[in-house]
This record gives C-alpha cells, structure tokens and sequence, in this order.
C-alpha cells in the first residue's frame, strides 16, 4: 500500500496536476504496475524487501526508446544528405546473423531496421539464424553488421529477455 502512495505521489509531480481524475488515472496505473512487477502477497510478505523490477525494466524502456530516437535522428540527417548529394550512395544488401531467438525478438528487430530511415529488412532466412538487410549506404560490410549487433539486436535482448 505504501508503495502505491509513492506512486501516484510521483505521478502527480510528474503530471503537475493535482485532480481527481489524474490521481485516479495514477492510482489505477501505480495499481497495474505493482500487479505486473511488484511484490507478491504472501505469508512472509513483510520479512522480505519489495520487488522494484518494473522500474529497473522502465529505465531499461526509456534508455532504449532514447537510442532508437538518437538513430532515427542521425539516420534522418544521413538519408537527407544523401539526397542532397546522391554521388554518395553506396547501396547493399548484408547478411547480418542473428542472436535473437524467439519470433517476437525476431520481428521486433526487423521492425526497428525498416523504421530507420536507410535501411529495410528484407528477409530472415528460414533458420532464422541471418536476417538481410539493405542499406543505402554499405561502406564496410562488418562494420555495418557490428552495428547492427551492437546497437539494436543488444538492446531487443535487454527489453525483450528483462
């Protein structure tokens, strides 16, 4: 109970309205959040330290949320000079193997490659071990795939395996 005090308490500052409806509308999420992540009733409930997983799983969101937005910027930028300078364009296509297991995993990454302006999934092999991916700009093709690797599938495992 003290903990969704604390909740709806933080959503309040956060919103910056103190109404009925929005500490209703915080109750009711404070409520679903503890539900999904929080602790658990039980008879030793108060000899143990509450489970605060959820947060740690929402900083893990905001964090990924924030670099999908930083590549969507810079890959933005990329893809209008390459408009304004199309002698630049280095097209291809790369073999890009896969660490991800699940088709969710799977097709959340090839989501966030078609997202980013420059890039397209094109296919995932019927292993599901190597996705191709096409790039309007191929420089170095490992260099393309440690990016891929490093960057989105990392962070898909972070969010999708928490």
């Amino acid at each position: 109970m003290f903990l969704l005090i604390v909740m709806v308490l933080i959503w309040v500052f956060l919103t910056g309205e103190l109404t009925l409806g929005n500490v209703g509308f915080g109750s009711i999420l404070a409520f679903l959040l503890l539900f999904v992540g929080g602790p658990r009733m039980d008879i030793n409930y108060f000899s143990r330290k509450p489970n605060f997983r959820i947060f740690t799983y929402m900083w893990k969101l905001l964090q990924f949320m924030g670099f999908f937005f930083k590549e969507l910027v810079t890959a933005g930028l990329s893809v209008f000079t390459f408009i304004l300078n199309p002698d630049r364009l280095k097209p291809g296509v790369v073999a890009v193997p896969l660490s991800v297991k699940s088709d969710a995993e799977i097709t959340l990454l090839a989501n966030l490659i078609t997202l980013t302006p420059g890039t397209l999934t094109l296919d995932v092999s019927t292993d599901q071990k190597v996705i191709y991916v096409h790039s309007v700009y191929v420089e170095d093709a490992d260099e393309f795939r440690k990016e891929i690797k490093e960057g989105f599938e990392t962070r898909v495992k972070e969010i999708m395996n928490p």
